[in-house]
């Protein structure tokens, strides 16, 4: 039976399988080698995800009969979307990008895997994008909590 740390991770994989961007951009999980994906045209647009568990929270005796104490989990889930430079793009354009994502995750939604049920916290937040590198970066920001 997988971890809690694995089954909250699984729920958020689950709802990020389900994105869909325009254009079209694939994602890379949390430390995974990322060779940046191209086309005809060159390097295209990508998105790599990060997420950020804090310590969890101790909220009092278990429901759960014998497992001891009950426990909020959350974190923050950074998706970064990646635009090279090569490729144009204008700043409304990649907010409307980052927006498209952000809108995916808005408040309350629900995110379950096995035994963990999350919750978006709050609408997610763009990041004004800026340039470093040889590409534009818009962070999408998602709050996440168990409930």
């Amino acid at each position: 039976m997988p971890s809690i740390e694995t089954t909250d991770w699984l729920a958020i994989k689950a709802r990020l399988d389900g994105l869909v961007t325009v254009p079209e951009m694939s994602w890379f999980e949390p430390g995974a080698l990322v060779t940046p994906p191209s086309d005809a045209s060159g390097p295209t647009p990508f998105i790599l995800v990060s997420d950020i568990v804090n310590d969890p929270v101790r909220i009092g005796i278990s429901a759960r009969g014998e497992s001891g104490v009950d426990h909020i989990r959350s974190g923050t889930l950074l998706l970064t979307v990646q635009w090279p430079i090569a490729r144009p793009v204008t700043h409304a354009q990649l907010r409307e990008v980052a927006g498209q994502i952000a809108a995916h995750f808005s408040a309350d939604t629900r995110m379950s895997y096995g035994s963990s049920k999350l919750r978006v916290q709050q609408d997610a937040t763009v990041v004004q994008p800026y340039v470093e590198g040889a590409y534009r970066v818009s962070i999408v920001r998602v709050s996440w909590r168990s409930v």
